[in-house]
């Protein structure tokens, strides 16, 4: 009995230190589906590659209007198993979120300006930068 309400507030705890370190509760759903979507493609043998995503620190040079504080503004996608990772894996993956021009606009309107694609122990990386991919002169009034 003690120990279902021990786990019960560390859950609870656990999700306040989310929603305070992420931002806001939809952040924390895309990041959750993405985590799953990536969690089961691994599982199902569809992917050799086993991602998580997290937020991290952006680019600040990717700034744009809506991004969030800087530390928040990132959007990293880290590849756990990364042993002879290449280039051409950050490039597959990286293709998963630029693939769709609304969800990079979502990720926009959530405060992100940076896409970051990175190996878990390697050196390779690939930073994005997602007001270049969505392209918004299209949908802009002259």
């Amino acid at each position: 009995m003690a120990n279902t309400f021990f786990n019960t507030i560390k859950t609870f705890i656990n999700r306040l230190v989310d929603v305070i370190s992420q931002g806001n509760l939809e952040r924390i759903k895309i990041l959750n589906e993405f985590n799953r979507v990536f969690n089961e493609a691994y599982c199902a043998g569809e992917t050799d590659k086993l991602c998580k995503v997290t937020t991290a620190i952006g680019n600040t040079a990717f700034r744009h209007e809506l991004s969030s504080f800087y530390l928040r503004s990132g959007f990293k996608i880290t590849i756990e198993n990364d042993k002879n990772i290449k280039r051409s894996d950050l490039v597959e993956i990286t293709k998963y979120v630029t693939d769709s021009l609304p969800f990079v606009r979502q990720l926009m309107a959530l405060g992100y300006d940076t896409l970051i694609v990175h190996g878990k122990n390697s050196r390779r990386r690939a930073e994005i930068c997602l007001k270049d991919i969505a392209d918004l002169k299209a949908y802009m009034l002259n």
